[in-house]
């Protein structure tokens, strides 16, 4: 197989990875806490260190494989027309900042050199910051950042709201507006009757006094910097995607017939 294509075979076990994971366990959740001795209650979200580190090695994972697999399609595509080792060694995929900037500076050699047809289809995928493929200059933006930081995914819980919350606590206070959860310590707290000495002993309560319990609420697992609107397994699932246009694509403008 082809090698960019095998790049993005890779990308396409570890998203599979990831999921799997997130089926075991997640990284954030939403969590009612009480302490039963002073009846104070109080809503937060929380966050499991480990998963999460888990997950964001994986996160760069698939989008250094995506970047690579456009690297090694750009390289098969344009390095025989190099002029020298110093050039073949630097090829690319390129990502500009403006369109006039891939028109001044990229798409001018690439007719003579390939075709003129690979500098069209170069050109239709809009590798650009500024109007262009934001999707695409991600894949390049993320595998850079993840070279010097982790990519710690994020937990989404803007689409909780206090309706949710009171049809599982019934307690939670009413009339709340305008208003939603976070990622914080405590969102919500409030007082309810405290439990007696012996209601706690009967309940098996903590020393502590204090219970912790997860709430079934929507709670989706996002990366920061592409698209806070959806989970992280749909945006990597449609750069994977986008990966494989973008390939196909430079191998029809080259004349390349791989699959």
């Amino acid at each position: 197989m082809d090698s960019a294509y095998l790049k993005v075979k890779r990308a396409e076990k570890h998203q599979g990875e990831l999921a799997q994971m997130f089926k075991r366990s997640k990284p954030f959740g939403y969590y009612l806490e009480t302490n039963c001795k002073t009846g104070e209650r109080a809503t937060f979200a929380k966050r499991n260190e480990e998963v999460a580190n888990e997950a964001a090695i994986v996160i760069g994972d698939v989008l250094h494989n995506l970047r690579a697999a456009l690297d090694h399609a750009y390289w098969s595509c344009t390095e025989k027309h190099a002029k020298s080792d110093g050039e073949r060694r630097n090829i690319q995929f390129p990502i500009t900042p403006t369109e006039a900037s891939l028109r001044d500076s990229v798409l001018p050699g690439l007719p003579s050199r390939v075709s003129q047809n690979f500098a069209n289809a170069l050109a239709s995928l809009k590798p650009y910051r500024d109007g262009g493929n934001l999707l695409l200059c991600a894949i390049h933006d993320l595998d850079v950042m993840d070279k010097h930081k982790l990519l710690v995914p994020t937990g989404n819980f803007t689409k909780i709201n206090s309706a949710m919350i009171q049809r599982l606590v019934p307690d939670f206070p009413s009339g709340l507006t305008d208003c939603g959860a976070g990622n914080c310590y405590r969102d919500v707290v409030w007082r309810v009757k405290p439990m007696t000495w012996t209601q706690m002993r009967k309940a098996k309560i903590p020393p502590s006094n204090i219970i912790e319990q997860e709430l079934d609420v929507p709670v989706e697992i996002i990366i920061s910097g592409i698209d806070p609107t959806k989970p992280a397994l749909q945006v990597l699932q449609e750069l994977i995607g986008l990966t494989k246009i973008s390939i196909q694509t430079l191998y029809l403008g080259a004349g390349k017939n791989v699959t």
